[in-house]
C-alpha cells in the first residue's frame, strides 16, 4: 500500500478486497457508459457488451461475474487507486502460461476522467509491469477497443507496440 497526502486528500494504491466489489462495479459502469470506445473483444467475449458500442442489458451482472473469476485466480492481481476511500482508478493484471513461456496480461486499466493526466494510470501500469519483471516475465500484452485512441496513445507512450488486430464474425 502506497499512501500520499495531497492537500487534505489521501491517495493510495491498495490490493482489491471484496469490500470494494460494488464500488468498483459502479466505477466501471460510469467509465464504460460514458466511453463506449472502452469496449473491446474482452467485453464482447464476457457478455458485457453486445457490440463495439452497445452494452448488454445485464452488463453489470456480467462484469461482476468476470471480476469474481479474475480475482479468484491466484495468478491475477487487482490494484485500486483510492482517494479518501473512493476508487479513482484500477488495474487488473495477471500471468498466463499458455504460450511458449509465461507472459503478462493487463486485463483492465482505467482512471476516472477527472483524474487523467495526473500520472495515476502511469503509476498503476508501472506497478503491473514491475510485478511482471519481479517474476521474470519478459512480455506483457493488453487489448483495447478499436476506437479507444486516448488509451492507444497512453500505451504507446509507455512502450507498447501494436502487434495485431482482432476480427469477429457473428454467427
Amino acid at each position: 500500500m502506497v499512501e500520499e497526502n495531497h492537500n487534505k486528500f489521501t491517495r493510495m494504491i491498495t490490493t482489491y478486497s471484496i469490500d470494494y466489489r460494488t464500488q468498483l462495479c459502479e466505477f466501471f459502469s460510469r467509465i464504460i457508459e460514458s466511453h463506449k470506445a472502452y469496449i473491446s473483444h474482452g467485453e464482447l467475449q464476457m457478455g458485457i457488451a453486445l457490440d463495439s458500442n452497445e452494452l448488454a442489458p445485464n452488463y453489470k451482472e456480467m462484469w461482476l461475474n468476470y471480476l469474481d473469476r479474475q480475482v479468484e485466480n491466484p495468478d491475477n492481481t487487482l490494484l485500486l487507486y483510492l482517494e479518501n476511500g473512493i476508487i479513482i482508478g484500477f488495474v487488473l493484471f495477471g500471468i498466463t502460461n499458455d504460450g511458449a513461456k509465461p507472459y503478462g496480461i493487463i486485463f483492465d486499466l482505467s482512471v476516472d476522467p477527472a483524474y487523467r493526466g495526473k500520472r495515476i494510470g502511469q503509476e498503476l501500469l508501472q506497478r503491473a509491469t514491475e510485478s511482471f519483471r519481479d517474476k521474470g516475465i519478459q512480455d506483457c500484452y493488453l487489448e483495447s477497443g478499436v476506437n479507444n485512441h486516448s488509451a492507444h496513445q497512453f500505451f504507446e507512450h509507455h512502450g507498447f507496440k501494436q502487434v495485431s488486430d482482432i476480427f469477429r464474425l457473428k454467427l
